[in-house]
């Protein structure tokens, strides 16, 4: 196994490094100004996504929205941009921020397709890339690809890896068995679950409302307790994304080089991190605007792009509060110490908070891709196997409670601790190898409809506004 994925992680560092960082962002850029700056329209957009919208569909467009933003809004939000500042400095945060205004044409872009394009299948509307991909571009083969990845990723990144999330902020802050843990949130995703789209989209509707709200506050806590030290935080945020973490080299020549090599690894993990946590470029949200009640691709696609919005709003949130505190400058502290440190600082109720946070925001990405390899098992083998599939999500999401933490309070699933935590780092080589089985096809078929999706902008966009 680990030999598996020693391979598997250079494979992923391959692709997941510049190449990748550059195809998606440059993908943004070239669709932000194809499309005419759809980026203008953000802030309509979210007073549309409220409101009650007419047309055929599942649930309602807020319903499909808050699925999307809760399958995306995972630990990553917080823990992802904590590492990405302990790596690249306070600049990977702006160079974030940077990278998600391009991200949102992307987004807009993948769910338009989609919605243009979806069937009714099984009683309700279902769609995504891999609908697409059959339907106009003809290349079903593509489409089982995508469809595969999705299924596994779901398992891996939905499943396993959020449930394992849970289970180790628990175990870390409050010494709980994970396999109670685990035991939970397979019960409670079951609960969910077994009512399909519908209930997870109602569900969905006040889980990340709430978990927003939560998150809002305790950081802006921690921004006031923070308040004489803003300006500096700010600056070492803006100065950073151009000169990153770079020390001071004995020669001239040496200190520049350090200095631009050091903005670059800052560029670098900010593009990557907001690529990461918008998932645009992945398709996978596009699968849950097609349930939606709409009047139009267009008007579903501007609605499902402000998910980008509010993704990049909480990560700015945890980059700001983690370089406020300070402790980024620490070699020692690493992604949930800065976490823990920074809210720490709000006396009785930061931590707390913060465990609350990752729980709800680990939850709501479980259901979240439950639906996704549900609807991307649909694809591949009909709506028999969706009580078949919901039952092993639930079983997977039990695994996933003790999956590389148990043997740390002496409960183990294997003689051999390693192997538990090695099952951990080969289930996160396994997700990033599943996005790059939706990315790749994803971004393919945007390129090839980008006169199409063009098409469709100029001709129903500026009817809805």
């Amino acid at each position: 196994m680990e030999t598996l994925l020693h391979y598997i992680n250079v494979l992923n560092g391959f692709i997941w490094g510049p190449p990748m960082i550059l195809l998606i962002f440059g993908l943004g850029i070239y669709f932000t100004f194809y499309l005419g700056f759809i980026q203008k329209y953000t802030f309509k957009a979210i007073a549309l996504s409220v409101r009650k919208d007419g047309g055929e569909g599942t649930v309602s467009s807020f319903g499909s929205l808050a699925v999307m933003i809760g399958a995306t809004v995972g630990t990553g939000s917080i823990l992802g941009v904590t590492t990405a500042v302990a790596e690249g400095g306070p600049g990977a945060v702006f160079w974030m921020a940077a990278a998600g205004i391009f991200n949102f044409a992307v987004k807009y872009c993948e769910c338009t397709a989609a919605v243009k394009y979806r069937v009714r299948r099984d009683g309700e509307y279902v769609g995504g890339p891999m609908y697409v991909m059959t339907r106009v571009l003809k290349m079903k083969w593509l489409a089982v690809v995508f469809a595969v990845g999705t299924l596994f990723m779901a398992l891996s990144a939905g499943a396993l890896l959020q449930a394992n999330s849970i289970a180790d902020v628990l175990r870390e802050g409050y010494r709980i068995n994970p396999w109670w843990v685990g035991l939970l949130v397979a019960v409670f995703t079951g609960v969910v679950t077994v009512g399909g789209v519908k209930r997870i989209a109602a569900y969905s509707e006040w889980l990340v409302p709430i978990m927003g709200g939560v998150y809002l506050l305790i950081s802006l806590a921690v921004v006031l307790i923070h308040l004489p030290q803003l300006p500096q935080a700010v600056w070492a945020i803006l100065s950073g994304a151009f000169t990153g973490k770079a020390a001071a080299g004995g020669a001239l020549g040496t200190a520049v080089y350090a200095v631009f090599m050091a903005a670059v690894r800052a560029i670098g993990c900010g593009v990557s991190r907001s690529v990461m946590c918008t998932e645009a470029g992945l398709g996978s949200a596009a699968i849950a605007a097609c349930a939606a009640k709409t009047r139009g691709a267009a008007r579903m696609g501007i609605i499902s792009a402000t998910s980008v919005f509010w993704t990049v709003f909480i990560c700015l949130l945890s980059g700001l509060v983690v370089v406020l505190a300070g402790d980024w400058h620490n070699p020692n502290a690493y992604a949930a110490n800065l976490c823990n440190s920074a809210f720490k600082t709000v006396p009785f109720f930061g931590t707390p908070a913060l465990v609350f946070s990752l729980i709800i925001f680990s939850f709501t990405t479980i259901i979240g891709w439950s639906y996704y390899g549900e609807k991307a098992l649909q694809f591949l083998g009909g709506g028999r196997w969706a009580k078949a599939w919901r039952i092993f999500y639930v079983l997977v999401c039990l695994a996933g409670g003790g999956l590389g933490t148990a043997f740390s309070l002496g409960w183990t699933i294997s003689p051999d601790a390693f192997e538990i935590g090695l099952s951990t780092r080969f289930t996160w080589g396994l997700a990033v190898l599943m996005m790059t089985l939706m990315t790749l096809p994803n971004v393919y078929m945007l390129w090839r409809l980008r006169h199409k999706l063009k098409t469709e902008t100029k001709r129903n966009l500026s009817k809805i506004f």
